[in-house]
């Protein structure tokens, strides 16, 4: 990898901010030998002016409010208050505006070909277009790039690895277009400096969803040998997954009758991901195994992607409350169906849990109680508990609504309780 701010240099280091690399020059002459790079230096210098702007520019926001209703429409205080209401925002557009600017400006002190990497190092890392945007405009400033290739192709390799996901599906052609390279000799030179470095992210940090990337550029420039090796490398990660644990429901914790989610070993959570990114690549995998007649390897991950299923994202506030409500069923044991002891499962077909106390109970023991809209089921007790205390949000679905404001509300009663 070479340095951002020297790319004819070797890094060693890194920017402890950003994560630019560094050469020893700009490691060891950076402020307070932290590491911290020069545009780190300068957005702090930045953020300290912005900090003060913004107390002024959110005073004056709240005066003008003030002013409003005072002096502006003394007699009118719907007016007064639409008038101050208007400065407000006013104010918190400024700061937006100021905070984008800053992001912009951030980079401007910079020599085009420092300007560059830098800026494709941050968008590598926090996936911001502005710094994509602003290396593209640099680049056109640098008279000969070629004498940065190295560089340069360190950090598209950077970028397909961490912002795959953020580039356009053509992005061979979407690369080419902006960096004036013909295809093959972008898809050369990917290989050529990138190579191992998919690799070690790839199966050493975990990085899964650089196989897709790779994958493509393996395809179009037909290394079959590369495709081969990166199928015995699947195959062996293959072996230490722990299939059992991934696909079994997350599990759950309870706090008196409230469920928790348990913090998962980390190994399942890499694991899962890898497992995502193998299904979602599957079509790809089955067409190259069969070309290159590997039909048994293709048979092997297929028997183990076929009993995974993708994470499903729940697509409004209700469908993750039922969500939760049914791995929760899921998760607990008991006889007959219903949970309470490890005697069974628990089928969540036959069983429901109340929104309040979070116990499950056969269907007919079971009222429908409504808030705001929302038809919940509770038990017998905690229905009367519910139009006792004013027709109140329950306990369970306020937990999955509002987690935040929920436990504000259970520590304020404790207190109130001590």
């Amino acid at each position: 990898m070479k340095c951002c701010y020297d790319p004819k240099l070797e890094a060693e280091g890194h920017c402890i901010n950003c994560n630019v690399p560094l050469c020893k020059t700009c490691v060891t002459y950076a402020e307070l030998n932290e590491g911290i790079c020069r545009a780190c230096r300068r957005q702090k210098s930045f953020l300290k002016i912005y900090g003060t702007s913004r107390i002024i520019i959110c005073g004056l926001g709240i005066v003008f409010l003030v002013v409003s209703l005072i002096w502006i429409s003394p007699g009118n205080l719907m007016n007064g208050f639409v008038y101050g209401l208007l400065g407000v925002m006013g104010a918190v557009a400024i700061n937006m505006l100021t905070l984008a600017l800053m992001s912009r400006f951030l980079l401007s002190n910079l020599e085009p070909h420092q300007k560059v990497f830098v800026a494709l190092a941050r968008y590598s890392v926090s996936g911001n277009k502005v710094f994509f945007n602003q290396a593209i405009k640099a680049m056109k400033k640098v008279e000969d790039m070629f004498q940065y290739k190295d560089a340069l192709f360190d950090q598209l390799v950077s970028i397909l690895i961490l912002q795959p996901f953020d580039l356009p599906n053509e992005w061979v052609e979407y690369l080419c277009e902006n960096f004036i390279f013909t295809e093959q000799e972008l898809l050369d030179g990917i290989l050529e400096f990138g190579t191992d470095v998919f690799e070690e992210n790839i199966f050493n940090q975990h990085h899964y969803q650089a196989i897709e990337p790779y994958i493509e550029v393996l395809k179009r420039t037909e290394k079959t040998e590369l495709y081969n090796k990166l199928i015995d490398q699947i195959l062996e990660r293959l072996e230490k997954v722990d299939l059992k644990a991934v696909i079994q429901p997350p599990p759950v914790s309870f706090q008196g009758t409230q469920p928790q989610p348990v913090r998962e070993e980390p190994s399942v959570v890499k694991d899962r991901a890898f497992l995502t990114e193998l299904k979602l690549i599957d079509y790809e995998l089955e067409e190259f195994l069969t070309k290159a007649k590997r039909k048994k390897d293709w048979k092997k991950i297929s028997e183990i992607i076929e009993d995974y299923e993708l994470p499903k994202v729940p697509k409004s506030t209700f469908e993750a409350a039922r969500a939760m409500a049914t791995q929760t069923q899921q998760t607990m044991k008991g006889p007959n169906g219903i949970p309470g002891t490890a005697d069974d499962l628990g089928n969540p077909n036959k069983v429901k849990i109340c929104a309040e106390c979070g116990i499950s109970f056969y269907k007919d023991h079971l009222s429908t109680y409504v808030f705001r809209d929302i038809s919940v089921n509770v038990c017998s007790e905690c229905l009367a508990t519910l139009n006792k205390e004013g027709h109140r949000e329950p306990r369970l679905l306020a937990s999955i609504r509002k987690p935040e404001e929920y436990k504000k509300v259970v520590d304020d009663s404790k207190e109130d309780d001590n």
